[in-house]
């Protein structure tokens, strides 16, 4: 089983990721900024886990369908968040071409597959299902940002009581992946990430039908530098 079809679904998951809720609201009403459609555009939210941000991006006018892979995420977002939702392979998304103006990828939601045919194959169909001049939003975890905060600690068991959860984080060998290990309820969950350079970023998009392509480098639509937190892309649809 792929890491994030396990990790994604089980109930710790809501244990070890319970801080975003607190951050949804700002995170909404600034990545709906930077996304910068008119209201009445309709959005996909790719993957939309629990529908945390769902609220606060419908807020902004935008009409929102959710799709992710988690049934357990899925069922928490119609119960909290009514909405249309789908679940879904990024590899073969179940929408219509051209069906929508703007793509929402937020929090470092790609670079899960081993291959880089695979993660291009998800860009690729983010494309598909975007009018031509519809944008994408890829928000990404800054390379250069992460490789220094995990530098200090690298391979090190660090306990987090509070969240109640031990967590080790290591790069692949070639340094292209970035690993995580939690261990959470009596298991154990172990991410598994391609964090790519600003370079292979752009490649990809280009190559998967993307252009106009800018960053920033945080939500406050700061100017991107190699060593932000946050590597924020928005790809117009060709």
């Amino acid at each position: 089983m792929d890491w994030f079809a396990w990790d994604f679904d089980h109930p710790a998951y809501f244990q070890i990721y319970a801080d975003k809720a607190a951050d949804a609201a700002t995170e909404g009403s600034a990545l709906a900024a930077l996304l910068h459609l008119p209201p009445g555009s309709r959005v996909l939210d790719l993957p939309c886990g629990w529908g945390r941000l769902h609220p606060h991006l419908k807020a902004q006018g935008l009409e929102i369908l959710g799709g992710d892979l988690s049934r357990m995420n899925l069922a928490r977002h119609r119960e909290e968040h009514p909405a249309p939702l789908a679940r879904l392979d990024f590899r073969a998304l179940p929408f219509r071409a051209a069906c929508a103006d703007g793509v929402f990828c937020a929090y470092t939601s790609w670079g899960y597959f081993t291959r880089r045919e695979e993660n291009l194959r998800q860009l690729a169909e983010f494309a598909r299902v975007l009018r031509p001049g519809g944008a994408l939003l890829l928000d990404l975890a800054g390379r250069n940002f992460l490789r220094d905060a995990v530098a200090e600690a690298e391979g090190q068991w660090l306990d987090f009581p509070d969240e109640g959860y031990r967590e080790r984080v290591t790069w692949s060998a070639d340094g292209r992946r970035i690993r995580t290990e939690r261990r959470c309820q009596g298991a154990t969950f172990r991410h598994d990430i391609w964090i790519p350079t600003d370079t292979e970023v752009r490649a990809c998009l280009a190559e998967a039908g993307f252009g106009a392509i800018t960053a920033c480098g945080g939500l406050d639509g700061r100017p991107w530098t190699a060593a932000a937190e946050r590597w924020i892309y928005r790809a117009v649809r060709r």
